[in-house]
């Protein structure tokens, strides 16, 4: 499925680092949503090629579908299979899964607060939780070989973040 977006405004500060990305908040189909300047600088051929929706693919997509109530969070899930593409520690996966719950967030927060945004919430937490326990195969499936888990437990890694 191609998706056209409409990127507008000139490119804004960093509106913080991440572990290894500067995050910039940029307007994508009128939500300001954050991402790596890897994303924003990325054609949408490249975005198509290296990213998917929000389920597993094939019939996975019939139980994580894009859509949480008929409010849309598929450029969240967008830009975090790009950064699970990217990433290559258990800090980057980290990151990559917290940005997925800020960006979800602001895709249903918006300034029509429908009776719906309390469910949509709720499932966007079920979405989080689901990466950020579970996510480790598909983080693991990225581009980069070197990527492994080990060590997430060990004192210098807390795995809540703390």
């Amino acid at each position: 499925m191609c998706r056209r977006y409409r990127l507008t405004g000139e490119r804004k500060e960093t509106v913080m680092r991440l572990g290894r990305w500067e995050m910039f908040a940029r307007e994508i189909e009128g939500f300001e949503l954050m991402a790596p300047l890897s994303f924003w600088d990325a054609t949408q051929e490249e975005i198509e090629e290296k990213t998917g929706g929000c389920g597993p693919g094939k019939i996975g997509d019939w139980f994580v579908p894009d859509t949480m109530y008929g409010e849309s969070v598929f450029l969240a899930c967008q830009i975090h299979d790009w950064m699970y593409g990217e990433g290559t520690t258990a800090e980057d996966k980290k990151w990559a899964d917290v940005v997925f719950l800020v960006n979800m967030t602001l895709l249903i927060i918006d300034d029509k607060k429908e009776i719906l945004d309390v469910a949509r919430l709720r499932r966007v937490m079920t979405y989080f939780e689901a990466v950020y326990y579970t996510g480790f195969g598909a983080f693991n499936k990225g581009e980069t070989p070197q990527k492994s888990i080990i060590g997430i437990f060990d004192d210098e890694h807390d795995y809540m973040g703390n």
